[in-house]
């Protein structure tokens, strides 16, 4: 007898800075309903830093939710080992870096260089100095990349070079699966997928991802 997709998916979640402070009651409801990995914001919008994301993480392994990952929103306009350097200082002070990834959210063309060489220099030195800074996460590189392919073509002219980085896409089909993958920027299979956007749920807003 078949099981029906939704069935044996692992679910997750992702918070933005904008939900606040979660409370801890947010997260148990969340653990209850099914969720099982989550990613929070270490950023602040563009460019400061999320205030929250220490307590967020330890409420969400406080409620039984084991795998919690951070993703940081770049501020291209500065000088990327300079931004990298004090974001991931900041998390470590918290304690957000414990075995866990680092998503890089590439999106919005706007927030960043017309240039796309530019654009790939910026990425390639804030991923190397994150690597340098933080090892934990028991992988080859413990950065991955947050975009899709009509983000990351025009952001970065679709270059391939860092495809051998684990990869989480937006696809809002509300289908938690890999089905509608289709390759781009080297990359031939995803590890991750946001399938759907803001839902309110448990007190709070997520996004809703599965791998």
């Amino acid at each position: 007898l078949a099981l029906p997709l939704v069935c044996l998916a692992t679910l997750g979640f992702d918070l933005s800075y904008y939900q606040g402070s979660v409370s801890q009651s947010s997260y148990n409801c969340l653990a209850q309903s099914g969720y099982v990995f989550g990613c929070i914001e270490a950023t602040a919008g563009r460019g400061g830093f999320n205030q929250w994301v220490g307590q967020d993480i330890s409420r969400a392994h406080a409620a039984g939710i084991p795998n919690v990952d951070v993703y940081i929103y770049p501020d291209s306009s500065q000088d990327p080992t300079s931004f990298m350097t004090t974001i991931i200082s900041q998390l470590q002070q918290q304690g957000a870096l414990t075995k866990n990834m680092i998503w890089m959210d590439i999106e919005n063309a706007g927030d960043w260089s017309s240039s796309c060489s530019t654009n790939q220099y910026w990425l390639s030195t804030a991923i190397s100095t994150a690597q340098n800074l933080y090892k934990g996460c028991g992988l080859s590189t413990c950065v991955g990349i947050y975009t899709g392919a009509s983000q990351w073509n025009p952001i970065m002219c679709g270059t391939t070079q860092f495809s051998s980085h684990a990869l989480w896409y937006a696809h809002y089909d509300n289908n938690p699966s890999f089905s509608d993958f289709q390759a781009f920027g080297g990359w031939t299979k995803p590890n991750m997928k946001q399938y759907a956007g803001t839902t309110s749920i448990c007190s709070t807003q997520i996004d809703k991802d599965y791998y």
